[in-house]
C-alpha cells in the first residue's frame, strides 16, 4: 500500500472564472483549471460572463445571464471542452504517463485541437522518444517512414492526423505500387508505423478515434516467400574463395556464423561482445524480441571466432560492424550499410555459382531451418533452436526443449 501510494499522481480539473482579470464590461472569462504536481494553470475557453451569472458549484452559467443563442448552448460547449480534456487525463493516467510529465506538457496535449495536431511534429516527438530509450531500429524505421511519405507526398509540408483518410492512403498505396519492382509488403512496413503512431496518438488525446483510417483501409502484403538454399548450395557456398580481411571476407564470416549459430540475426551478430563467451558457449539476448540464446560453440563457429577475439576486451565487439569511433552513423545505419554490402556480395557469388539468386543475408537463418527440415529434424526442435516466438504451436513447445537437444540438432545441420 506504501508504494502504490508513493506513485500516486493526483490532478484535478475544474470549470471556473479566472477571477484574476476581468474585461471592460466587468465580466471574467471561463476557464478550465487544472491543478497538477501543486501547480495549477487556467486554459482560456473565450466565454465572459458577469460574476453573478455563474454556478461555481454546478460548473455552469445561469440562465439569467443574456447570451445569443442561448446560455444552454454555452454549457453544452465548456462541459464538452472538459470531457475531452479529462478524457486525456484519464488516458495517461491508465498508461502510466503521468509520473514522467510536467503541468506544461498536459496544458499542451489538452490545448491541441485535434485537427490541428502535426503528424510530423509527434512523429519526430516519438524518434526522439525512442532513441532516449535506447529503441534505435525502431526510431531508424520511424525515420524511413516519414521520408517515405514526403516522397510520395512532396508538397505536403504540414501533414496532420485528420489529413491521413482513407483516401489519402489509397493515394499514396498507387503513387507506391504504380513504381516497377515494388511490393505491398514495402509498402506495408511504412503503413504499419503510421497505424501505430496514430494508436500511440489517439492514447495520448491528440487523434480522434473517430477520424481513425484503419478502420476501413486495411494494410495488404504478400506472402513472403522465404528464400532459402539448401545443403548442396551451403557446400558450393562454403568452398568459394574470397579475398581475406576484405568487407566481403568479413560479411561472408558473417553470414556462416549465423548458419552456425542457428540463423542468429546480423544485428545481434553486430552486437555480439567478447563478454558473450562464457563456458563454451555463447550467450546473449535477441535484439528483436530480448529472448534469451544459448548456442555451444561448434568447431566451425570456434574457426570464426579465432579470427576476431583475439587480443579483445570483454566488452568490445567481437565483428568488425560497429565502429565506435564513427560518431557520424548511428550503429543501426552501420549494421545496416554492412548488410547492403554482403547482399550485394552474396548475390554476385550466387550468379557465379549458380545458385539462388535473390540470395541474401537472411537466407541463412532460413536455410538453417530448411536444412533441418530435409534432414528430418523435429519442426518443434527447429522452432525452439531459431526462437520463434508465435503464441501458437511454437512457443508452447519452445521451453520443452534442453539446450543439449538443441545443440545436437544445430551440430547435424551444420557439420
Amino acid at each position: 500500500m506504501a508504494n502504490f501510494m508513493a506513485n500516486f499522481i493526483h490532478y484535478r480539473l475544474t470549470l471556473n472564472l479566472d477571477q484574476r482579470y476581468k474585461n471592460k464590461d466587468s465580466q471574467y472569462q471561463i476557464c478550465l483549471i487544472l491543478y497538477f504536481k501543486g501547480k495549477s494553470r487556467y486554459i482560456p475557453l473565450g466565454v465572459y460572463i458577469e460574476k453573478l451569472h455563474w454556478d461555481k458549484e454546478n460548473e455552469r452559467i445561469l440562465p439569467t445571464a443574456k447570451m445569443e443563442p442561448n446560455t444552454s448552448w454555452y454549457n453544452d460547449r465548456i462541459l464538452q471542452r472538459k470531457i475531452e480534456a479529462k478524457k486525456i487525463l484519464t488516458s495517461l493516467d491508465a498508461s502510466d504517463q503521468l509520473p514522467s510529465l510536467t503541468l506544461n506538457d498536459l496544458i499542451k496535449r489538452i490545448e491541441k485541437k485535434e485537427s490541428k495536431t502535426p503528424f510530423f511534429d509527434y512523429l519526430d516527438d516519438q524518434i526522439k522518444f525512442l532513441r532516449d530509450h535506447k529503441k534505435e531500429g525502431t526510431a531508424v524505421a520511424y525515420e524511413a517512414t516519414k521520408k517515405f511519405i514526403k516522397n510520395y507526398d512532396p508538397d505536403r509540408n504540414n501533414l496532420h492526423f485528420d489529413d491521413i483518410t482513407y483516401n489519402y492512403l489509397k493515394t499514396v498505396e498507387h503513387k507506391y505500387m504504380a513504381k516497377t519492382g515494388n511490393s505491398f509488403n514495402g509498402l506495408s512496413s511504412h503503413l504499419r508505423t503510421i497505424r501505430a503512431v496514430w494508436n500511440k496518438a489517439i492514447r495520448d488525446g491528440l487523434a480522434s478515434q473517430e477520424r481513425y483510417p484503419f478502420k476501413e483501409y486495411k494494410i495488404r502484403h504478400n506472402k513472403s516467400h522465404k528464400t532459402a538454399i539448401g545443403k548442396s548450395d551451403m557446400e558450393k557456398l562454403k568452398e568459394h574463395r574470397v579475398e581475406p580481411n576484405t568487407v566481403s571476407w568479413h560479411g561472408r564470416n558473417a553470414y556462416f556464423f549465423s548458419f552456425y549459430c542457428r540463423g542468429m540475426n546480423l544485428s545481434d551478430i553486430a552486437k555480439l561482445r567478447l563478454s558473450n563467451i562464457r563456458n563454451e558457449r555463447i550467450d546473449y539476448k535477441r535484439s528483436k524480441n530480448a529472448k534469451k540464446f544459448s548456442i555451444k560453440i561448434t568447431d566451425k563457429i570456434s574457426e570464426i571466432l579465432g579470427f576476431y577475439t583475439s587480443g579483445k576486451q570483454p566488452t568490445e565487439y567481437i565483428f568488425p560492424i560497429i565502429d565506435t569511433s564513427n560518431h557520424k552513423d548511428t550503429i543501426e545505419k552501420q549494421i545496416t550499410n554492412f548488410r547492403n554490402i554482403i547482399n550485394h556480395s552474396l548475390k554476385r557469388w550466387a550468379k557465379k555459382l549458380g545458385i539462388d539468386p535473390t540470395l541474401s543475408f537472411n537466407t541463412a537463418r532460413h536455410s538453417w531451418a530448411t536444412i533441418g527440415n530435409e534432414m528430418n529434424v523435429s519442426i518443434n526442435t527447429i522452432s525452439a533452436g531459431m526462437g520463434h516466438s508465435d503464441i501458437g504451436v511454437t512457443q508452447i513447445y519452445l521451453d520443452s526443449f534442453d539446450n543439449e537437444r538443441i545443440d545436437d540438432a544445430n551440430a547435424l545441420i551444420t557439420e
